[in-house]
């Protein structure tokens, strides 16, 4: 019986080492226990750390690019000493702009803090906290605010590595508790923590900072929420699967991706591990994603609410900077377009990027390798499917296309299964609309009337939101059906002719019975698109549209467009017979839609009886002269 007992007794005791021992990264089961024992035992302790200021401030001395970003950041920092303090102002229902000036301002000030120790810059960030502390509230109904307000304050209390007077840390963990943390906790105003979309990353990344910042006075409650986000932070990670296509655009994956990676590095640092995140499926590759989005005319393809410029901005820079970090692959991150967007950024007091401290960290420990190429076609696929043909200004012709499937209910989502872009020597001839402003549009339709994804949405009376606003196919005049999801069918990727289709048969329920749109690169400036339909009783006409701000002008089966001395030819090969129309879209349908200078719309009417007789197939060819 006695050795029975010490066996069990035993097993139990290598259990329990086992358990200690296990990685980080293999459990989520966080506990005040853990939190105390693995926490960085010395601040600073939110992704800057002692070592990496140590290596920050000789980069400073020893290395170029760093001394140059660094007094980029010390000249913002000057800029900022005069300023009035922030107002708790709101636009609309958002307190965001604020959040974000808070973070530029705070983490600026609060980063050339770190490195260089000047007194100026200390009494600047307590000046900032004390005044964004003492705010009723930071606005936890739109929970955005209150996750980057959050960020911004915790960051400015770690990174003044604890010189701060005593009275605005205690007021500072007091309000990163009583502001963000709580309600964070309250349902009323946490109904982004299991969502599939940015507010997830946002959010989180926020909290998790402040969790941090918090876990010396309270581990249970940092273990609480850092096990939350662990929990729940897949939720958003899993839309970068399989190949790291970015459902809600660029300007999207920039937002959410730059806050995972904030909830990386402050993991790492403050714990050691970074809990397997990055090894989400298609996070890593989601950097290829965002390279390949960009068209010979350096514009993005900017579907759903997302900008065309930014790719050779200051933060975009800074988020591949990671990428080429965790990779080895200096193609994301070139040195020269960072140096040029430090140079373009402004130097008024209003640094853009809600990095800085993070930044100089990860330049620090940048050691220049080998840029592999990347692959001419790229195919993401996942909830939101598209693909992309040509490398951008590296295709000696320009040539660009990106394509899409997807559904209009998607988070930030547009009537556009089968749209695309098209780009060739550098211009940009079938455009997308992109981003709107928001507060603009909700005081014109309403807050659910922008939001809300239904059917009957006032969302699809936009043009940049509904079909007649992108270049795809249009059934009796009517609107997509919103839920309705166009998965990729096929991608032929290889070479220099690659090939995709899409089914668009649900978008077009009711109108038809069956709809596939293929692209195929048929020529070193040629496109073309074949649309095999299944028409229905239900069928009165199909239109081809091509959205343009090109100079239009109607051939003899097609349009000859003419933009900057060049050339693009839109023709029908199949059937004959259409009715071509160019219809001008500036001004646009409604006195709130975007407004787009020389938009027009290329429109390819084909009758249903016209289509029937003809073997229902429509077949345009794109080819620059």
């Amino acid at each position: 019986m006695k050795s029975i007992l010490l066996f069990f007794l035993l097993t139990i005791g290598i259990l329990e080492i086992g358990a200690a021992q296990k990685p980080v990264g293999e459990t989520k089961e966080i506990t005040a226990e853990w939190v105390k024992q693995n926490l960085r035992k010395t601040g600073p302790r939110l992704i800057l750390t002692d070592e990496g200021l140590r290596q920050i401030r000789k980069a400073v001395e020893e290395d170029e690019t760093v001394k140059t970003y660094y007094g980029y950041l010390y000249k913002n920092a000057i800029s900022l000493l005069g300023l009035p303090v922030l107002e708790r102002k709101l636009e609309g229902r958002r307190l965001l702009g604020v959040s974000r000036q808070a973070i530029a301002r705070i983490g600026t000030l609060a980063a050339v803090y770190s490195v260089s120790r000047e007194k100026r810059f200390l009494d600047r960030v307590d000046k900032e906290l004390l005044n964004i502390c003492s705010f009723s509230d930071w606005n936890p109904s739109h929970f955005l605010d209150v996750g980057e307000m959050a960020y911004g304050v915790a960051i400015g209390l770690d990174w003044t590595l604890g010189d701060l007077p005593e009275s605005t840390r205690h007021l500072v963990k007091n309000a990163l508790i009583s502001k963000a943390i709580q309600p964070s906790l309250s349902e009323k105003f946490n109904g982004w923590v299991k969502v599939d979309n940015n507010w997830n990353q946002v959010c989180h990344g926020g909290i998790t900072s402040a969790a941090i910042i918090i876990a010396d006075d309270d581990p249970a409650l940092a273990a609480r929420l850092i096990s939350r986000m662990l929990q729940n932070i897949p939720r958003a990670l899993k839309v970068y699967a399989p190949d790291g296509a970015y459902p809600e655009g660029a300007s999207y994956w920039s937002y959410g991706t730059s806050y995972t990676l904030i909830t990386i590095a402050a993991l790492e640092s403050a714990f050691g591990s970074d809990f397997d995140i990055p090894k989400s499926p298609g996070f890593i590759n989601s950097a290829l994603f965002v390279k390949k989005l960009v068209g010979s005319s350096g514009l993005y393809f900017n579907y759903f609410d997302s900008g065309s410029g930014g790719a050779d901005g200051l933060e975009n820079q800074e988020l591949l900077l990671w990428f080429a970090n965790k990779t080895g692959n200096d193609a994301y991150f070139d040195q020269d377009k960072f140096l040029a967007a430090v140079s373009r950024s402004a130097t008024s007091g209003y640094n853009s990027s809600k990095f800085n401290g993070a930044v100089l960290t990860w330049l620090a420990r940048h050691r220049k390798a080998t840029a592999k190429p990347f692959p001419a076609n790229y195919k993401g696929d996942g909830v939101n499917p598209l693909v992309v043909f040509g490398a951008g200004k590296a295709d000696p012709n320009g040539y660009f296309l990106g394509a899409k499937g997807g559904a209009g209910s998607l988070n930030h989502g547009n009537m556009d299964a089968g749209s695309f872009v098209f780009d060739l020597q550098g211009i940009r001839w079938s455009v997308d609309l992109g981003m709107q402003n928001y507060f603009q549009l909700e005081q014109a339709i309403g807050v659910s009337g922008l939001w809300s994804s239904g059917q009957e949405s006032k969302r699809w009376t936009l043009l940049s939101k509904n079909n007649f606003g992108h270049s795809t196919l249009t059934v009796n005049d009517e609107l997509h059906v919103a839920k309705g999801f166009a998965p990729m069918i096929y991608y032929k990727g290889k070479g220099n002719r690659p090939q995709a289709g899409f089914d668009l048969s649900a978008v077009f329920k009711g109108q038809l019975n069956g709809a596939k749109r293929d692209f195929k690169r048929t020529g070193d400036q040629s496109l073309e698109i074949t649309d095999v339909l299944e028409l229905s009783e239900q069928t009165k006409n199909v239109t081809w549209a091509m959205m343009t701000q090109a100079d239009a002008e109607i051939i003899v089966g097609g349009v000859l467009l003419k933009q900057k001395g060049k050339i693009l030819k839109v023709m029908i090969r199949q059937p004959e017979g259409a009715e071509i129309k160019v219809v001008s879209r500036n001004p646009p349908p409604l006195d709130y839609d975007m407004k787009v200078s020389d938009l027009k719309r290329l429109e390819f009417r084909f009758p249903a009886e016209l289509l029937k007789s003809k073997g229902q197939k429509i077949v345009v060819e794109l080819k620059g002269e």
